[in-house]
């Protein structure tokens, strides 16, 4: 398997800022965040942006600053489950601000269903009010949807006083249960850049003509829309939130 990079940019925003992670929640329902000190950004992202069904993942987390992290993972059914902390890592304060799960003795394997899994990370300076799993059910459902997530979550913060700083990062993988092969009227992909070669993107692609559903991702090829992630170029990814967001994948 490839490792790919995969960036996620909002419908609407300016495609020049490339570093640009989109965030599938409706941040604007959460409170505003009060930072003291230094910014606070967090980031989360995987080596490979499809995976097989049965493959470990590794997760990678970062902060610019000491912070708790809580990861939590949206199923391509909408369930949330808490990732980290778990009834394995239990403290989940990162004085070095870097993280690589799975961080002890466990590990994080693709499971169905199949679709596209989201990774959602809240960093923050002080500790939440989040139960973490226990060892019948280490990573446990924090939400049956989005929505109630979005609720609890809300919740929690206007429960905590004074109100914390916190950052929010976002990924996604998509999850299939083996190798499909290409429609037969897609085009041969062109040869894999080599290191070091300058790579010049086609214009990316408006978003499809047609309703999305949330959790799916189209790509343009060859004058018609396939479902999926590419190789490599441009993709739309239709978030949970209800908006398109443009991608790209990259060998």
């Amino acid at each position: 398997m490839k490792a790919r990079l995969l960036l996620c940019i909002v419908a609407g925003l300016l495609l020049g800022a490339a570093t640009v992670y989109a965030q599938a929640f409706p941040l604007g329902l959460l409170p505003e965040s009060s930072e003291v000190g230094e910014p606070l950004d967090v980031f989360v992202w995987t080596m490979d942006s499809v995976v097989q069904v049965g493959q470990p993942i590794v997760i990678h987390l970062s902060a610019t600053r000491p912070v708790f992290f809580y990861l939590f993972d949206l199923q391509p059914d909408g369930v949330v489950r808490l990732l980290y902390p778990n009834s394995y890592s239990p403290g989940n304060y990162v004085f070095t601000g870097t993280l690589e799960l799975p961080d002890g003795p466990y590990q994080l394997t693709a499971m169905p269903p199949f679709g596209v899994e989201e990774f959602l990370l809240i960093g923050t300076d002080m500790p939440l009010p989040i139960p973490v799993g226990d060892p019948r059910d280490p990573f446990p459902i924090f939400a049956v949807s989005p929505e109630e997530a979005i609720s609890e979550l809300v919740l929690i913060f206007n429960t905590v006083t004074p109100a914390p700083a916190f950052a929010i990062g976002w990924h996604a993988i998509e999850i299939v249960g083996g190798a499909a092969a290409p429609p037969a009227t897609e085009p041969e992909p062109g040869p894999t850049p080599s290191p070091g070669d300058t790579v010049i993107l086609p214009a990316p692609p408006a978003p499809p003509p047609f309703p999305g559903q949330p959790g799916t991702a189209w790509y343009l090829a060859g004058g018609g829309w396939f479902p999926g992630i590419p190789t490599h170029g441009w993709y739309w990814y239709f978030g949970l939130e209800g908006s398109w967001h443009l991608c790209l994948a990259v060998d």
